[in-house]
Formats: C-alpha cells, structure tokens, sequence
C-alpha cells in the first residue's frame, strides 16, 4: 500500500467522522481541527486507520503529524517497519 492510498483512506475516515461538519476541502495540507476532529475524532481516526492497516502503534507517534500528509507518511513508514521486520 503506497502512502497515497493511505492518504486516500485517511481522506474518507475523516469525511465520515466530520460528515455533521462544515468544512472545506480534505487535502494533504489539511489540519484535522479545522475539518471539525476534536480529540475523540483523533482519536477515532487513529483506530479506524491501525483497524484497516492491521497495525498497532501508540497514538503518542501520531502527535508530531501537522497535517493529513504527515499522518499519511506516518502509517506508510510504520507499516514499512512492519513489513521489514516480518
């Protein structure tokens, strides 16, 4: 799975948990604030993501994500340490 498939997924979790929400476009660039996710969505997302990628990462390294890009390039770099140490 490349980061822009991931990056699609986070994409549409985050358009179904905010889908009460106004707000603009969903892009790379996007903070999850502005797009209406207060912590519980974070936190929401975050499970949905590790659910779908089979993963399991403390939510701890998701806090240095600025943006829905950096949180793309996150899960691809923990699901890449996954798969090497398979």
């Amino acid at each position: 799975m490349t980061e822009n498939d991931i990056y699609d997924l986070i994409a549409a979790h985050v358009a179904d948990i905010t889908a009460d929400v106004e707000h603009g476009p969903i892009t790379r660039a996007s903070m999850l604030s502005p797009l209406g996710m207060d912590s519980i969505g974070r936190a929401e997302l975050i499970a949905r993501m590790q659910e779908e990628l089979s993963i399991t990462v403390p939510a701890y390294e998701f806090h240095q994500a600025n943006d829905l890009g950096e949180l793309a390039a996150i899960f691809a770099s923990k699901i890449s340490e996954v798969q090497k140490s398979a």
